[in-house]
């Protein structure tokens, strides 16, 4: 059985309002987009979950194991997580806060501002699911002193 990387990307679709990028004319880089974050989420995850995450097929676009939803919804949060990221070093809006020197409520500083707590809200949330499940499925057994 495989879970495609299609699955992932719409249940984190949801997490993501972001419709320029979402309504994008070209799906192929839209496609890309998502799977440069599917696979960090990936890196970040792989140690913790008791599936091996590094068995894919980029070709295919899929994960060559069946993956259970609370997998499913780890990976989109990371994906998620790692839009918010790119959304926070975006050069520019760091140019327009460095630059600009008349800060309105709907400045590009305070919209940096709003980004950057989001950002840290789903990195808090997406850590916390990580955590959970290492915690339900370690093996500590296989820890070392």
């Amino acid at each position: 059985m495989a879970t495609k990387f299609s699955e992932i990307y719409e249940r984190a679709i949801f997490k993501i309002t972001d419709y320029g990028f979402l309504h994008t004319a070209n799906e192929y880089l839209k496609k890309a987009a998502l799977q440069k974050y599917l696979l960090s989420a990936v890196v970040d995850f792989q140690h913790s979950c008791r599936v091996d995450l590094k068995d894919y097929d980029k070709v295919e676009e899929q994960f060559n194991n069946d993956l259970d939803d609370e997998i499913i919804e780890i990976l989109s949060l990371g994906i998620a997580f790692h839009w918010f990221s790119a959304k926070t070093l975006n050069s520019e809006l760091l140019r327009n806060v460095i630059h600009q020197k008349d800060y309105t409520s709907y400045s590009p500083g305070n919209l940096l501002k709003v980004v950057k707590e989001v950002r840290e809200t789903v990195r808090a949330e997406y850590t916390g699911k990580i955590n959970t499940y290492s915690f339900r499925y370690g093996n500590i057994d296989k820890l070392k002193a």
